[in-house]
């Protein structure tokens, strides 16, 4: 690797550009790209590249801040297929160096997360797979974290669609949730599916608090796709669960860091 590879750089574009460069870029700055290269022949001809934060952890706490980020990269091959790498990035180790590593099987990348969340301490949970509906496989999960394109690119399997959107938007406690207008656009949804992103733990002024983040995703007669993202969790006087309701994953997942596990 070479000096401008990005090691231990923290503002890291992992968007836009050609999926080849991406590829390239990534592999890099990995502290383990050039062993995972070997594993990724037909990668850089991909026709696009879609990124996503799919879990993260950090702490205030002393003896010093620390943070572990993953990341998804999903790959669209020319073949239709798509191919998924998972970017690991923290700076858990005992010298708070910012590392990188890249990984091409999910259960390699399960263990690398429990060593690196083995420093939030012991109460830090192994990381919980992610769970797939039943018939789907590694690159029809991956789809779904690409841009929308023309056409359905899930497998709604449930019914009743216009009433579970009613009840979810009917339970959630944030006072910023979706509005009317959503619930009104949804009242005329054909199907949607249910699929859980990550759940975690971490231990908060004493208490042991628990959150999970699922993506409700609707199919509207015209074939485009709305997706409500569900936070619950159980930061809450009482200890009971509560559920929260947003928009974006991006500003779900902020919420769960940053006041949910921060504490």
């Amino acid at each position: 690797m070479d000096a401008g590879s990005g090691h231990g750089e923290r503002d890291i574009t992992r968007t836009g550009g050609q999926p080849a460069d991406q590829l390239a870029r990534l592999l890099d700055r990995a502290e383990n790209g050039e062993q995972a290269a070997m594993h990724l022949a037909g990668v850089h001809a991909a026709l696009m590249h879609y990124c996503g934060l799919q879990s993260c952890r950090h702490t205030k706490s002393p003896p010093r801040p620390m943070e572990r980020r993953t990341y998804r990269h999903s790959f669209l091959l020319p073949d239709g297929g798509v191919r998924v790498l998972w970017e690991l990035e923290h700076d858990t180790d005992a010298d708070g160096v910012l590392r990188r590593w890249v990984f091409t099987d999910r259960g390699d990348l399960a263990v690398a997360e429990w060593e690196a969340d083995a420093a939030f301490g012991p109460f830090a949970p192994a990381p919980a797979p992610l769970e797939e509906p039943a018939g789907f496989g590694t690159a029809e999960a991956a789809a779904m974290l690409l841009p929308e394109q023309d056409g359905c690119r899930r497998a709604y399997t449930e019914k009743g669609s216009p009433e579970h959107a009613r009840r979810l938007l009917r339970r959630a406690a944030n006072d910023n949730a979706p509005g009317p207008e959503v619930h009104l656009r949804l009242r005329s949804s054909v199907a949607h599916t249910i699929g859980i992103v990550t759940r975690r733990s971490a231990v908060v002024r004493g208490r042991l608090v628990s959150w999970s983040l699922y993506e409700h995703a609707f199919l509207l007669p015209d074939g485009t796709e709305v997706s409500l993202w569900e936070i619950d969790h159980t930061r809450t006087p009482s200890g009971d669960p509560v559920c929260e309701v947003y928009l974006s994953r991006d500003a779900a997942l902020d919420t769960a860091v940053r006041r949910i596990e921060a504490g």
